[in-house]
């Protein structure tokens, strides 16, 4: 089933970039009963049709108690971007339209050995997180500069096992803007404390998760 949101034009847009994929990548989506969350099966299955490199899993609350954890099924749809055999730790729960395709198919190229390798400096503070963190990214699909935070979220959950970063297309949980007070995009929470509103450069981001305690 061909999904709307992957257009022909996208399609030959995406194929050099999956082509550098050499590694086999899993799509485990949790999609609920809802809407979008139909929506969003059909968009991973259409996607993960693009590329011999990927497989698409679509499973259901309750199937697997640490999936649903990983993948935090208090806010599904949700979908998570992996390798065999391990948890997701790179989080979608929204279907990534609009901006948010680039963080998609960048959370990809890290799962698939195909994402460009990290300074050492931003790779030594990623490493300085130690203890269990878990990033929510509030965005609005139309933010220019929500996508490029999230990716930068997701390559920190990549490179180091005790982080997780989740995007969280906020205009469909409505009870989470009225929790942390949404007023505008991209709002990051860590660990469910206090949001920390804008964008963030991945050295203001790996900074800030350096000193976080």
């Amino acid at each position: 089933m061909k999904s709307p949101l992957i257009a022909p034009a996208l399609e030959e847009q995406l194929k050099p970039l999956l082509d550098r994929l050499t590694t086999t990548v899993e799509l485990i989506c949790i999609p609920g009963s809802s809407e979008k969350g139909r929506e969003m099966a059909v968009f991973l299955q259409h996607f993960s049709s693009l590329s011999p490199y990927l497989s698409c899993h679509i499973t259901q609350p309750g199937d697997s108690a640490p999936l649903d954890k990983a993948l935090d099924t208090s806010l599904l749809p949700a979908t998570g971007i992996t390798v065999p055999g391990q948890l997701p730790r790179m989080i979608f729960h929204g279907i990534p339209g609009g901006k948010e395709i680039t963080a998609f198919v960048s959370a990809i190229l890290n799962a698939g050995s195909a994402a460009k390798p990290l300074d050492r400096p931003t790779v030594r503070d990623i490493a300085k997180v130690r203890k269990p963190m878990c990033l929510q990214i509030c965005i609005s699909l139309a933010c220019q500069h929500c996508s490029q935070l999230v990716a930068n979220a997701h390559r920190t959950a990549w490179e180091n096992p005790m982080i997780t970063a989740h995007m969280i297309d906020a205009n469909l949980y409505p009870e989470l803007v009225k929790t942390y007070d949404i007023q505008r995009v991209p709002l990051t929470v860590i660990n469910g404390e206090k949001p920390i509103p804008g964008g963030m450069t991945m050295a203001e981001l790996t900074t800030l998760l350096a000193k976080h305690k």
